[in-house]
């Protein structure tokens, strides 16, 4: 059942609206400079306010050693920061190479015809409910984070102590709202994953309608027409896990230790204040795991649903060309389109999530084991 309705050009547009508020959507080519400019500007106001607010929960921490609760909590939010540090740093980088994917996306959509819409509104269904309630638990947790200074004694929205005095009024204020306006893009850098959900799912959109196709490539041009469109549905996966994988790796390291110093607390019998603190934080974190894994993993699912529809291909009694064109398709085909994130950890799928869900939980069972004996 969908409880969101929306299109895969509405998803677009509303992530390339997140993706410009929070600096990481790649740059129009046809901006004119004064846009350019007034861009960079912002990426670069961006990255100054982010490592401010890292500066001070690293101070919060140095100065909260003998509080666990306070110190684990400030670890959490500098590894938020982290990862909005290098979202903006990885996304400018990438910038010119994501915007020719997106391009090269939207140009597909443009052309799609109606079962071709069909089946990649097929993977939109099915990724938006849970992508949507991941989402607003994202914009939710910041509006929350915000607002906690106006009902609470805490001071900022972040809590972490600044280096200098804030007893000017004016002070506070700017420092007040470099911290909402870090809190916001902190919620709304999960537009990052999201945009990568749209690549992974695009080859495996391809792959589903191509694998269509061989059912009716009964001759060798229209089978070289579909040899020429598996090659560059290769080349386009390559490219995408080229450019995210640094991201990824970015995401796994940051989110998993996200979830290591928010669930350390739970260890001990906190109130229900701690735990209302603390449990959001680690479903946040496996929430974002999960989020790159699911569409990872089902591109290594697509790519062997493929493997499997050139079986279909009715070559038996054709030209001998034929034949080699077949072979050199199941020769392209042996391995499955596995997302990498680095020589040092396995493949993104979701057999990976698991683990880590299992490993995370039987380690912190085991200490809450040892702390309560």
């Amino acid at each position: 059942m969908v409880m969101f309705n929306a299109n895969i050009h509405e998803i677009l547009y509303a992530l390339e609206l997140v993706g410009s508020f929070t600096c990481t959507w790649p740059p129009d080519p046809n901006s004119s400079k004064r846009e350019a400019i007034l861009r960079n500007v912002r990426w670069l106001i961006s990255e100054i306010n982010a490592t401010f607010v890292l500066i001070c929960l690293v101070f919060t921490v140095f100065h909260s050693q003998g509080d666990i609760v306070v110190a684990m909590k400030a670890a959490t939010e500098i590894n938020t920061m982290f990862e909005v540090l290098l979202d903006l740093l990885f996304c400018k980088l990438k910038s010119a190479q994501l915007q020719v994917l997106i391009a090269k996306v939207k140009a597909f959509l443009e052309a799609a015809n109606e079962e071709e819409n069909k089946i990649m509104q097929g993977y939109v269904d099915r990724y938006q409910n849970f992508f949507s309630i991941t989402a607003m638990g994202y914009i939710a947790c910041g509006i929350t984070f915000i607002f906690v200074p106006l009902i609470s004694d805490q001071e900022l929205p972040v809590d972490a102590l600044c280096p200098f005095s804030m007893e000017p009024f004016g002070v506070y204020a700017m420092v007040y709202a470099s911290h909402v306006y870090c809190v916001l893009q902190t919620a709304l850098c999960i537009g990052v994953d999201f945009t990568i959900t749209v690549l992974f799912a695009f080859p495996a959109v391809k792959l589903d309608i191509l694998g269509i196709k061989l059912r009716d490539a009964n001759d060798n041009n229209r089978l070289i027409s579909c040899v020429k469109e598996h090659q560059e549905i290769i080349r386009f996966s390559e490219d995408t896990k080229a450019i995210v994988e640094a991201l990824l790796f970015k995401t796994n390291i940051t989110m998993g230790s996200a979830v290591i110093f928010g669930a350390f607390p739970l260890l001990y019998n906190q109130s229900m204040a701690i735990v209302s603190k603390f449990l959001p934080l680690v479903v946040s974190g496996c929430a974002h795991l999960y989020v790159i894994s699911w569409p990872a993993d089902d591109l290594k699912e697509s790519s062997l649903r493929f493997a499997k529809s050139i079986n279909d291909i009715p070559w038996i009694g054709k030209r001998r060309e034929m034949t080699k064109t077949v072979v050199i398709m199941m020769q392209r085909s042996q391995k499955p389109f596995l997302v990498t994130m680095g020589a040092l950890m396995p493949a993104l799928t979701l057999e990976y999530f698991a683990n880590f869900i299992t490993t995370m939980s039987s380690y912190f069972m085991a200490m809450r084991t040892v702390i309560e004996s």
